[in-house]
């Protein structure tokens, strides 16, 4: 049915290991513009849906990013939520959600404002 689920996608660095260390601390969530089915089928491909607590997208929805954040906010009830994205979308979704924006810079794009980047998806784990 999907891509994804024969393929996988390619992880960033070590990711399960960054996975599992961030959710021992933290839940993690994601919000993505894909389409439905694209999420589930990307973690279930690599075995991290054991560290995901919920997700969302506009395949799902029909919202926009930044609405779909807040929709994962209040389900979820969180307090101090942080996004994290490497494009000036998800920055501008991480604004209209009132929430921290942590600029991924090994990603796909470039951004003119954030609170904290990291150069690698390893990173994360100096800074959570």
């Amino acid at each position: 049915m999907y891509f994804w689920k024969n393929r996988g996608g390619r992880l960033y660095g070590d990711a399960d290991r960054v996975f599992k260390e961030l959710s021992k601390k933290y839940k993690l969530y994601i919000v993505s513009n894909c389409q439905d089915g694209y999420i589930e089928a990307f973690y279930k491909y690599h075995d991290l849906e054991k560290y995901i607590e919920d997700y969302e997208n506009p395949g799902r929805t029909g919202l926009s990013k930044g609405e779909n954040i807040n929709l994962v906010i209040k389900r979820n009830r969180l307090s101090a939520p942080v996004y994290i994205g490497d494009t000036d979308g998800d920055l501008k979704a991480a604004r209209f959600a009132g929430i921290p924006f942590v600029y991924a810079k090994y990603g796909f794009g470039q951004v003119s404002e954030f609170e904290k980047a990291v150069d690698s998806f390893e990173d994360l784990l100096t800074i959570f």
